[in-house]
């Protein structure tokens, strides 16, 4: 099925755009909060190793 609207097909382009620009964005979104909590995560392992070499 074809468009024979020229302007249906820059709409669907735009969608398109407009749909990889969200999934980006998503995208980073989730790699910057899963890197902020491993970085959380190390920081509590290091103060653990620090108060389990205190305590010994």
């Amino acid at each position: 099925m074809s468009n024979s609207n020229p302007n249906d097909t820059k709409l669907e382009q735009q969608r398109s755009d407009a749909a990889e620009a969200s999934l980006k964005n998503q995208t980073e979104s989730n790699y910057t909060k899963e890197s902020d909590a491993a970085a959380d995560r190390i920081a509590n392992n290091a103060e653990e190793a620090k108060k389990d070499k205190k305590d010994k």
